[in-house]
């Protein structure tokens, strides 16, 4: 009887602790998730509809200066920002080797993507490289942007954004051939930190996008990260023929003190075809400079004499 009563005991303790494991384990993923929004996405879609929402139904005398005064909201934004996080990422000067645990997740994912694995098991496997922040798992990421499914390639690109080597332009080169705009959009988040003149390879790609909000991305990105070896890529989008665009790049290049920026603000900025780019260049090299110019002839002659010795104050 004793031993009845103790195997129903037993048989009653398993049962609940099947029970508690269906419980605790996480429901099946039924659709795919919403493309997540990394870094400074919520900055770009901020500004490039706020711009477009500015100069709508305006008259043209009156927006240069709603732009002027949506420059100066925008710098403060970005000041504030800074000063919340207080936080510079700097590229890594070289990498430790990856765990063989590590080793072991890519290796798994490579060989699910290689085998055509059914979508949830090559999400799992790739969102187990998040956090490995190391350039070995870049091939893998390669093999997942040429895969079908737009939620593998999205996750594949959540695993790069904090690489921060110059490693990952050609992913994000790769990327922008992406038929999804919003993936190609977010793929340039993962050149934030990244310094190296090489980030241009991919900016200037994205600078021919045929997606209007892809370009504002690529000014929003050089917005906040105040890269100067971007400054080609601004140059370009001065150029551009979205309005929208060419205020994002007089937004970029004023807050870069580089004489590569003087450079562009006065010999192609205060020439430019567009007067709106005429008159926001003039006012972000005074800006930079901390001197008036009436003409050009008048900033182009001051340049040249005082380029060498210049140095900036900010």
């Amino acid at each position: 009887m004793l031993r009845k009563v103790t195997l129903l005991f037993l048989l009653v303790l398993t049962a609940a602790a099947f029970s508690a494991c269906k419980k605790d384990k996480a429901p099946e993923q039924t659709s795919a998730p919403e493309t997540r929004e990394v870094k400074a996405t919520g900055a770009r879609q901020s500004r490039g509809k706020k711009i477009k929402e500015t100069l709508s139904g305006l008259e043209e005398a009156d927006r240069a200066a709603a732009l002027k005064l949506l420059r100066d909201e925008f710098r403060e934004e970005k000041k504030a920002r800074k000063e919340e996080t207080e936080e510079d990422v700097e590229m890594s000067p070289g990498f430790f080797p990856v765990s063989d645990g590590a080793k072991r997740l890519i290796e798994d994912a490579t060989l699910l993507l290689r085998q055509g694995a059914d979508s949830d098991s090559k999400i799992a496997a790739l969102e187990n490289l998040i956090g490995i922040d190391h350039p070995d798992i870049l091939p893998t990421i390669e093999l997942a942007l040429d895969d079908d499914d737009p939620v593998v390639r999205e996750v594949a690109l959540d695993a790069i954004m904090n690489i921060n080597s110059e490693e990952v332009v050609p992913i994000v080169v790769k990327a922008l051939d992406d038929p999804e705009p919003d993936l190609r959009l977010v793929s340039l988040d993962a050149l934030m930190d990244v310094k190296s003149a090489s980030i241009n390879d991919a900016l200037q790609k994205a600078m021919k996008d045929e997606s209007e909000e892809v370009r504002e991305g690529v000014m929003d990105l050089l917005f906040i990260s105040e890269n100067p070896a971007a400054l080609p890529t601004i140059k370009t989008a001065m150029s551009d023929t979205s309005e929208s665009v060419r205020e994002g790049a007089l937004q970029c290049i004023e807050d870069i003190p580089d004489k590569g920026a003087v450079d562009i603000l006065v010999y192609d900025g205060l020439l430019s075809d567009y007067e709106d780019v005429r008159e926001a260049s003039k006012e972000a090299l005074e800006f930079l400079t901390d001197e008036e110019f009436e003409t050009y002839d008048e900033a182009k002659a001051w340049w040249n004499k005082n380029r060498d010795s210049f140095e900036f104050d900010f």
